[in-house]
C-alpha cells in the first residue's frame, strides 16, 4: 500500500503523475499477505491510497478501511 499526496484533488491522476511524484507514506514491508495494516500521520490535504498485489499484473479486489482522529470535510 502506498500513499500519495493528490494536490487539489480536482481530477484523475495520470500514470506520469505517479512516476514523477514521490510517495508520502507506504506500508512497512512489501510481503505476500492478505491483510496489511498501517498507520500514517499526514498533514491535512488530499491523498490517494494505492493498494497493490505482491506479483505485478495480478488482478485482485481490495477493501480499504480508513480511520481518522476527528472530522473529515468532504465535497
Amino acid at each position: 500500500m502506498v500513499l500519495f499526496e493528490a494536490g487539489d484533488g480536482s481530477g484523475r491522476l495520470s500514470r506520469g503523475y505517479f512516476q514523477s511524484h514521490k510517495s508520502c507514506a507506504r506500508s512497512a514491508a512489501f510481503i505476500n499477505l492478505r491483510e496489511v495494516t498501517a498507520r500514517f500521520r499526514v498533514p491535512p490535504g488530499n491523498y490517494v491510497i494505492v493498494p497493490s498485489t505482491f506479483e505485478p499484473n495480478e488482478e485482485a479486489e481490495f477493501m480499504l478501511r480508513i480511520y481518522t482522529n476527528g472530522f473529515i470535510e468532504s465535497e
